[in-house]
């Protein structure tokens, strides 16, 4: 379930920190520093499956997704692959608690 939606200087940290290769603990640690909350492991493995292969395919949708992150069905439009069919469609998994 999505949690309180983060703000976009969080997401960036999330989304950079993912794409960059850096652990789930490092940015939770980077997080933290600025009282932000834990991003789950889940999310962090979710977000490395599916969000990751949706920003290399055109790096200015990193860009935009720390704006306005893509909905699931955003993805799916997208064409990724092995979507979760289990969450709701304008979940973001950055947002998970």
């Amino acid at each position: 379930m999505a949690g309180k939606r983060r703000h976009p200087a969080h997401r960036a940290i999330i989304y950079g920190g993912v794409l960059g290769g850096m652990s789930n603990d490092r940015i939770n640690e980077l997080l933290h520093e600025v009282n932000e909350r834990a991003l789950p492991k889940s999310s962090y493995d979710s977000i490395r499956k599916h969000y990751v292969p949706y920003f290399e395919k055109d790096m200015r949708r990193l860009g935009a997704a720390i704006e306005n992150p893509p909905t699931w069905s955003a993805l799916k439009h997208a064409g990724e692959h092995a979507i979760p069919s289990d969450v709701a469609p304008a979940d973001d998994p950055a947002d998970d608690e």
